[in-house]
C-alpha cells in the first residue's frame, strides 16, 4: 500500500475514534499493511506539518499514549457554545489538591491523603472517580488492606500529558513562586498542564 494512502486512513481512523490510538490499534486495522511504528510517527508527523502550513483550527497530538486530534485553545469558547448540553469539567481547588497528590504520590491510601491534607477526602475521593480521573490500583499489604488510588487515562487526556512523566518536577516549584502568584502548590503543580485543547473525536472540552 502507497504511504499516501496509508496517511488518508491514518487520517480518517484518528477522526473517527472516541480515544486515543497507538502503534498496536493501527497494527490490528491494517493488518500486513501497517508500517513500523517509526514510519507512523513519521507519518503523522507529515500530518502536523500539513495542518500548520495550511493553519488549520485542529492539529493530532500524542496524549494518554496515543495519537488524537486537538483543536487549537482559542476555539475552546466556540466549540462550549456548540457542546452547551455538555458539562465541561470544573475541578474545585480541593478536587485539585487531591488529584494532584494522587498524581505525583500514586499509588497512595485516602489515609495517606487525609493524613496530608489534614482533612478527610473520601468526598473528593468519590468525585475523581466518579469522573475518572482516578481508579482503584489494588490494595495496599498493610493492617486492613486499605484501597490504593492512581490517575487513569482519562486525567492524561484531560491534560494533554502524554505520559506522567511530563508532569511538572515539584522541586521546579519553589515557594516564591506560590507567593508571587497567590496560588496553592496543587495549582501550581498543573499550570503547565492545564486541559489546552478539546478533543474532536469525542468532543470532551
Amino acid at each position: 500500500m502507497e504511504i499516501s494512502e496509508i496517511k488518508k486512513i491514518l487520517e480518517v481512523l484518528l477522526f473517527v475514534s472516541e480515544k486515543p490510538l497507538n502503534f498496536k490499534d493501527f497494527k490490528d486495522i491494517l493488518k500486513t499493511d501497517c508500517p513500523d511504528a517509526s514510519s507512523i510517527k513519521d507519518i503523522l508527523s507529515q500530518l502536523q506539518d500539513e495542518y500548520i502550513k495550511l493553519n488549520k483550527p485542529y492539529n493530532i497530538k500524542f496524549v494518554a499514549d496515543g495519537w488524537t486530534f486537538v483543536t487549537k485553545p482559542e476555539y475552546s469558547s466556540w466549540i462550549k457554545k456548540l457542546l452547551k448540553e455538555k458539562a465541561v469539567l470544573k475541578l474545585s481547588p480541593s478536587a485539585l489538591e487531591t488529584l494532584a497528590m494522587i498524581a505525583y504520590k500514586q499509588p497512595i491510601t485516602r489515609a495517606e491523603i487525609d493524613e496530608i491534607r489534614g482533612v478527610e477526602s473520601s468526598g473528593v475521593i468519590d468525585t475523581l472517580l466518579e469522573r475518572r480521573l482516578i481508579k482503584i490500583v489494588g490494595r495496599k499489604e498493610t493492617l486492613g488492606k486499605p484501597l490504593l488510588y492512581g490517575t487513569t487515562q482519562d486525567f492524561l487526556k484531560h491534560f494533554g500529558l502524554a505520559h506522567l512523566s511530563e508532569l511538572p518536577l515539584i522541586e521546579n516549584i519553589s515557594k516564591d513562586d506560590c507567593q508571587t502568584n497567590n496560588a496553592s502548590d496543587s495549582e501550581l503543580l498543573f499550570d503547565v498542564v492545564e486541559p489546552t485543547a478539546a478533543e474532536m473525536a469525542d468532543k470532551n472540552i
